[in-house]
């Protein structure tokens, strides 16, 4: 069944398998609609409109002078005003115009790119109450959970009394009221301009909702849940992108800080290997959700401080409004809400940021500041809770080095992986060649074939340009031109499986 993992006691048809490896990126193609087309025009109507007052009346920019002590952002609620007294002859013709060929145009009706039994197959399992369609955590399977293993896995890590706490109804109104207390506050220091007050004091909010993705890496029959709380538009989403905006640069400065595998790659390239080198990858266990309020607000608040780029008084704001969104991080799973009470949900904006600089107070502690081991460990980098180092010793030594590294104080506790020849790290291959370190891409054993098919409803120029970036990903990450051409004619393979032509 190539990448579908079907867990549930529903015997899928030949039909459902098909549309389920195609990774329900099916789309009706669409029939030309003419009022969405007016819409359009309405919209160029109104930026002509616009373009057309600010010629006439620049404004001087809103930006703080440099005087103000404070740091500020660019977020503001986006603007409704429409100068129409602007509308001229010249752009009331062009309306006509262009609302006239509109009209004249011929609707054709395009052939729909999914058979009969496709649509059919896609609507009963739409409707199928006793099964739980998610796309596996990592690897891009399709996973078909039975609706009660779904829930029962939910519920257990619901259940956990010292992360999650049920309430006996929505908490919105005081939470609102809470909001709104402490913007108020920070408007009046001075701390938020009168543009980023009204933005955070968002108006349609959505309830967040809890949801889990199978871990089918960890355990393909009965596979762990990692939680995620979708939080778009909820009570604290415009103040959580606020603290993230804030703390990135920050962040950015951490000693261990990686932006991204192509970071690690340069780094890579400039160690020169010894031959008692091991490479060593550990993985956070639950990071987001194991930090400790306390102590996780301490030392964030250490790091920002010491930082130096934000004045004293902005960074108790910055505290105050981390506080407020850890404390009323609120959800619903079916018809009850939930309050999680320990640690942070993946899934708002400003939590890579915290766990980040979480993580950067635990390695001053535990790695910088442990100077015996100091001279053991030439490199060190981390990737959130990715962590890949180079350790000079012995393996007895890492051992005892690793066990020191683990803390229930911290929430910290450790997976780790080390060898002296090949090892993986994000999406690389890391190892040893002719006594240099060398790379290629990493496949995972449950990564599947989710490549977009080209009978999908999405633009033939974008679906073109697919094989040429993964391509050149593949040819990044290879430091052997053999191996290159091995993998890549692995992808070419799946290329053609999901009718592309590279």
């Amino acid at each position: 069944m190539k990448g579908i993992f079907n867990l549930s006691q529903k015997v899928l048809t030949n039909t459902e398998i098909k549309v389920l490896n195609k990774g329900l990126k099916f789309a009706p193609t669409k029939r030309m609609d003419k009022f969405s087309m007016y819409i359009d025009l309405q919209r160029f109507k109104r930026k002509l409109s616009l373009k057309k007052y600010f010629l006439r009346s620049p404004v001087e920019s809103s930006m703080p002078i440099d005087s103000d002590k404070f740091t500020h952002t660019n977020l503001k609620k986006k603007s409704k005003f429409y100068p129409r007294h602007t509308i001229s002859d010249e752009i009331k013709m062009f309306e006509n115009l262009v609302s006239t060929d509109i009209d004249r145009m011929v609707v054709r009706e395009k052939n729909h790119n999914l058979t009969i039994e496709e649509k059919k197959s896609i609507k009963n399992l739409d409707n199928d109450e006793t099964i739980v369609i998610k796309p596996a955590d990592k690897g891009g399977g399709i996973v078909v959970w039975s609706k009660e293993a779904y829930n029962k896995e939910a519920l257990r890590i619901l259940e956990d009394k010292k992360t999650y706490t049920k309430l006996k109804s929505n908490p919105i109104t005081t939470i609102r009221e809470n909001l709104q207390v402490l913007l108020q506050g920070g408007k009046e220091k001075g701390i938020l301009t009168e543009r980023e007050f009204q933005y955070l004091m968002i108006e349609d909010i959505k309830t967040p909702h809890f949801y889990i993705l199978p871990k089918i890496h960890k355990n393909i029959t009965e596979p762990p849940g990692r939680p995620i709380v979708a939080g778009i538009h909820s009570i604290t989403s415009c103040l959580s992108e606020y603290v993230d905006i804030l703390l990135q640069p920050i962040v950015k400065e951490m000693p261990s800080y990686l932006k991204d595998t192509i970071s690690i790659l340069q780094i890579l390239d400039e160690i020169k290997w010894e031959e008692d080198y091991i490479m060593v990858v550990s993985d956070v266990n639950s990071l987001y959700s194991n930090i400790p309020h306390v102590m996780g607000m301490q030392i964030v608040n250490e790091r920002i401080s010491d930082s130096k780029k934000l004045d004293d008084t902005q960074v108790g704001f910055i505290m105050e409004s981390i506080q407020f969104i850890l404390e009323n991080n609120y959800f619903k799973f079916g018809e009850d809400f939930f309050l999680q009470k320990n640690g942070t949900a993946m899934g708002t904006k400003f939590a890579p940021s915290y766990a980040n600089l979480y993580m950067a107070g635990w390695e001053a502690q535990f790695v910088y500041g442990s100077h015996s081991w100091a001279h053991n460990i030439p490199l060190y980098r981390r990737y959130i809770d990715d962590v890949f180092f180079v350790w000079r010793g012995s393996e007895e030594d890492l051992i005892t080095f690793l066990d020191s590294l683990n803390s229930q104080v911290w929430g910290i506790t450790l997976e780790n992986k080390w060898s002296r020849e090949k090892i993986a790290f994000l999406d690389l291959e890391i190892y040893i060649s002719e006594g240099s370190v060398k790379c290629k891409t990493f496949f995972k054993e449950v990564d599947t074939n989710t490549y977009i098919n080209t009978t999908s409803c999405h633009n033939p120029s974008w679906l073109k340009g697919v094989p040429k970036g993964q391509f050149m990903r593949l040819r990044r990450n290879c430091s052997d031109l053999n191996i290159f051409e091995q993998q890549a004619n692995q992808l070419k393979e799946k290329f053609l499986e999901r009718g592309i032509m590279p």
